[in-house]
């Protein structure tokens, strides 16, 4: 009797979405041209990065001390910084830029067994806020507004001490 109920069951769920997968009387009509047409403009082709180098304390040093930061979950940080070094938004006139990437490397202080401990994060934030708001004018302009920073952690929303008074929004 079980068998019959279960039969049943399965053959009135695949009935079921046999019918809600599609009207199958629907005519459909082809657009003309091609998919490359939506992206003539090269919007991706306008962007423009500017990668700040920051001291070496803030990225480079951190991944020497620990390079399980490479394959750790929120490797995403690393991989975001060295993918914006080799691409073709990067510029290198800060004049120029749309955007501006802050690479620090706040979750890639592991404990032994390879948790994070973003404890030093929200200080390491400030100081990197601090040294490019006093060494270039672009911060200052709008407040960190066309500025952006990875940080994988969920912790990371947390990270700025003015959140709510500054232009920074997590996202």
């Amino acid at each position: 009797m079980r068998s019959w109920i279960r039969v049943l069951a399965l053959l009135t769920f695949l009935a079921f979405a046999w019918a809600i997968s599609a009207d199958h009387n629907v005519r459909t009509e082809r657009i003309s041209g091609s998919a490359g047409d939506v992206l003539e403009d090269n919007p991706v082709g306008r962007l423009k990065v500017y990668v700040y180098e920051l001291p070496s304390k803030y990225n480079k040093k951190i991944l020497q001390k620990d390079p399980r930061c490479l394959t750790h979950m929120f490797a995403a940080e690393i991989f975001m910084h060295r993918f914006l070094l080799s691409s073709p938004v990067r510029t290198s006139n800060p004049e120029e830029a749309d955007w501006f990437y802050t690479p620090i490397y706040t979750t890639c202080d592991l404990t032994p067994t390879g948790l994070p401990l973003p404890f030093k994060s929200p200080r390491m934030m400030r100081s990197a806020i601090q040294l490019i708001s006093s060494n270039w004018p672009y911060w200052n302009r709008t407040e960190g507004a066309d500025h952006f920073f990875v940080v994988p952690h969920d912790f990371g929303a947390c990270f700025h001490y003015q959140v709510k008074t500054s232009r920074i929004f997590p996202v």
